[in-house]
């Protein structure tokens, strides 16, 4: 029986041992430390941590790099906002100056090349009719003098942009033809009219074209109308409109034709 006691004593003994939670005490009480189990080697364990759940601290001495980083793009951020100010008043100051010069420049060209209209007049008038009460022809020469002295002109050639009148009654139209002058230039233009087709001649020039012994002094008007171009060399530097109106009287509209008074006026707009 005790041989019995002593073997179930001793399973107990190694039953207690080997649980986890049990620790063997003294008689006074005290924990005590047993050496493992023989045959059970340490072991190691990996514990395995999710990144984001991985806090880092940086050493004190990034701060002070982040420091000189933010110092240095601080100055770099002001020296360029510094730049692009000194850019831009000096861009300012450049476009100044180029007012200024173009100003100027239009002001010199406008005081030194200001355009003044040509001077017209009537120096000849010729009729032709070949029988009495048909349309006549009237050959009108004018003379035309460009009074700039340092610009050139030229006149664009204007369909139906010259008639002739007698007192309130249109008697032809005609092609006022193009013509380029130089400086100072003087030239003579050739207008043809056209008398109406369809409209009886008023009886006054009929008499004055008809009667070839008796002359008959007739009054007239010349209108005249055309673009004008001034230009410096090839520069074009003016464009305008041109009204020409030439009151002028003729001792006869026979053969002998002359001219006894006139008075053009030249208006440009």
């Amino acid at each position: 029986m005790e041989d019995e006691r002593v073997v179930a004593s001793s399973t107990g003994n190694r039953l207690l041992s080997s649980t986890p939670n049990a620790t063997p005490t003294n008689n006074n009480n005290h924990p005590m430390n047993l050496p493992p189990p023989p045959g059970h080697s340490l072991a190691t364990y990996v514990v395995q941590v999710p990144k984001d759940q991985i806090y880092r601290v940086p050493p004190p001495e990034n701060a002070s790099i982040v420091k000189r980083h933010r110092e240095a793009a601080k100055a770099k951020g002001d020296r360029s906002k510094a730049n692009f100010s000194t850019f831009l008043l000096w861009f300012v100051i450049v476009l100044l100056l180029i007012g200024v010069i173009v100003g100027g420049t239009l002001t010199a060209v406008y005081f030194t090349y200001t355009p003044v209209a040509p001077r017209f007049s009537v120096t000849k008038l010729h009729v032709k009719q070949q029988k009495q009460g048909s349309p006549p022809t009237y050959d009108v020469t004018l003379k035309a003098k460009n009074r700039n002295e340092k610009m050139g002109v030229q006149y664009k050639s204007d369909e139906d942009g010259a008639n002739l009148i007698f007192w309130t009654k249109n008697l032809g139209f005609g092609d006022f033809p193009g013509l380029k002058q130089e400086p100072g230039d003087s030239s003579n233009v050739n207008i043809k009219i056209h008398g109406l087709k369809g409209r009886t001649v008023p009886p006054n020039v009929q008499k004055s074209i008809s009667d070839k012994n008796t002359k008959r002094q007739i009054s007239l008007k010349l209108k005249l109308e055309s673009p004008l171009v001034f230009n410096v060399w090839v520069l074009k530097l003016w464009k305008k409109d041109l009204d020409v109106n030439c009151e002028f009287r003729v001792s006869t509209m026979a053969q002998g034709t002359k001219i006894l008074s006139q008075k053009c006026k030249a208006i440009m707009s």
